[in-house]
């Protein structure tokens, strides 16, 4: 972890500075006083099991090692730590109690008062967040889920409990059901089933409240509601690409709205139905069989009420995803997912942004950033700080753990073959039966861009059998084969000696070559490819309402090529 800043004022791009006790998406708190909170819990391991929190008193830089909390502040039952009531001074919460249902707890002595409880409904809920507050209304609004048969299958239904007197009382709304995935080639598999859970929402400034849900399809759906939370409409999907991730919404003290999600699309569904070293439900598709989507969890920023949006940045990625033993290290007694999913914001002075995200001890992180961070228009990259900045891991086959599989690093640094002292990353294909695919690749992102300009200076090693090109608008694992089915624009690359060339592009090998890619107009219009004084255009294969924000870079190869290409460098500039 690199230094922390001595103030905030020195913080732009994202920077860690702890590790949240609990599984990030509600657990932080910002009292009245300017101090800041995350609850949990430690123990396990020898250790006694205790509630407790985390603290710190200068806005976030520093935290302590915990205080053991009791009572109704926080305990174990399933919700978030009470939250301060903006008009009232009071501190709300929701929990679940999964033999007796849900219930409402308010204090009005303070976080680590006396608390009043009373059931707010007979089932019990799960995943339940902090309350959004309508101050105009002086609502607040709570959102959890639940399962639920319908026509004799099991769907989960999300659910707003919401209150107009300050806590004391409390009405439930549902949500209507979303869609189940139906698997389409490549799927083979259905994905687990999740109908819209986990919903995020806030308050538009045209009086309507805007509610993001996690679902199995390739987008999170996306309800609205024109009563303050009463009645919530059919879910319909939003243009925000997320697959079996949490959404988090947050509205800034001046109005802009912020997005964290997981910008993500997992490797297509296999059939698994005769593996026998599974559960049952994951040879079914009932639940996941593995999660290889959430390595990178992404930041995005509107100033106009969530029509547009800026950013598409990587907040961060998984600290672990190259390790081979992912999906065991650290064991599952603290957190099942070595996951960077899920999170948590709050707005610092100097508005910087507190975010608690991921899951697992191992990942997860308390990171402080800038959202001037986000409205960057270039990026760059000579790898001089390594990979840190990409994602080249491979998968290992058999699924380990809690629904994941094993890593092994992919593409690898080697010396620059004309400078020593630089490196540059090496693509290529070494068989691997081990592997769920041997194919190599790497996976770059760069702030969004409907117009923009992506550099890179590459060069073929002699035998090398190619590469290909993709520029996307979310992250698709390296080795994914269907990367490029679903670029915006993608090219081929081989050399001229290649005696079964069918690539787009031919290019010397042991000469670099630098390829210049500018777009115009992503919807529609084509990308001009330029290499020294010649250029194609590249026509517009899918369109994006979002802009492109990745380059994907992948061999060539559908055999052994251990020669493949070297990329030097990469350089984006918006248009």
């Amino acid at each position: 972890m690199s230094s922390i800043p001595a103030s905030l004022t020195d913080i732009h791009a994202p920077v860690k500075v702890g590790i949240p006790p609990e599984n990030a998406f509600c657990g932080l708190v910002q009292l009245p006083n300017g101090e800041l909170r995350h609850y949990g819990h430690r123990g396990a391991q020898n250790r006694p099991f205790e509630h407790i929190y985390i603290a710190s008193h200068d806005n976030g830089l520093t935290w302590d090692d915990g205080t053991v909390v009791t009572g109704k502040a926080v305990t174990g039952e399933s919700g978030p730590p009470a939250a301060h009531v903006p008009w009232s001074g009071s501190f709300v919460r929701i929990v679940s109690r999964r033999d007796r249902g849900t219930f409402a707890l308010r204090s009005t002595t303070g976080i680590d008062g006396t608390y009043d409880e009373q059931i707010v409904d007979g089932e019990a809920f799960i995943m339940i967040r902090q309350p959004v507050f309508l101050t105009d209304r002086k609502r607040m609004l709570v959102t959890a889920h639940r399962g639920i048969e319908r026509d004799g299958e099991h769907v989960q239904q999300s659910a707003v409990f919401r209150s107009d007197d300050d806590g004391t009382t409390w009405t439930r709304a549902d949500v209507p059901v979303g869609p189940i995935f139906v698997p389409e080639p490549p799927h083979e598999m259905p994905r687990w089933r999740n109908t819209g859970l986990e919903p995020t929402l806030v308050g538009l400034n045209d009086g309507r409240v805007w509610m993001l849900l996690r679902t199995s399809m390739d987008t999170l759906y996306e309800s609205f509601s024109n009563d303050g939370g009463v009645t919530w409409t059919e879910q319909i999907p939003s243009h925000f690409y997320a697959t079996l991730t949490m959404p988090t919404l947050f509205r800034m003290n001046d109005g802009r709205l912020l997005l964290f999600w997981c910008n993500t699309t997992p490797l297509p569904e296999v059939d698994r139905s005769n593996d026998m070293s599974i559960r049952p439900e994951q040879r079914t598709g009932e639940w996941e069989d593995v999660f290889t989507n959430r390595d990178a969890t992404h930041a995005a920023i509107s100033e106009d009420d969530g029509r547009t949006w800026v950013g598409f940045r990587e907040l961060w990625l998984n600290p672990l995803r190259n390790e081979p033993d992912f999906a065991t290290r650290g064991g599952n007694e603290s957190s099942l997912d070595k996951s960077v999913q899920q999170a948590q914001a709050i707005e610092l002075p100097e508005g910087k942004i507190l975010v608690a995200l991921g899951q697992h001890p191992l990942v997860r992180s308390l990171v402080i950033f800038d959202p001037a961070w986000l409205y960057e228009t270039e990026r760059s990259c000579d790898f001089s700080n390594g990979l840190d900045d990409w994602s080249s891991h491979q998968f290992i086959t058999g699924i380990e753990g809690h629904c994941a599989y094993d890593r092994k690093p992919g593409p690898i640094l080697v010396p620059h073959p004309d400078d020593p002292e630089r490196n540059v990353l090496h693509i290529r294909r070494i068989p691997d039966p081990s592997l769920v695919s041997d194919r190599q690749g790497a996976v770059w992102n760069f702030p969004a861009a409907h117009a923009g300009a992506l550099t890179i200076r590459l060069r073929l090693n002699p035998g090398s059998a190619g590469g290909r090109i993709s520029l996307n608008d979310r992250w698709f694992n390296p080795t994914d084969d269907y990367a490029s089915t679903h670029a915006m624009y993608s090219t081929t690359f081989s050399t001229t000696f290649s005696t079964t060339n069918t690539s787009d592009i031919l290019l010397e090998p042991g000469q670099w070559h630098e390829l210049r890619f500018e777009w115009n107009d992503v919807p529609s219009g084509p990308c001009r490819l330029s290499i020294g004084i010649n250029s194609t255009d590249l026509p517009a294969a899918k369109p994006s309402i979002n802009g492109i924000s990745y380059v994907h870079l992948q061999t060539l190869s559908d055999s052994e090529d251990t020669a493949g290409f070297v990329i030097e460098s990469v350089d984006f500039r918006h248009r």
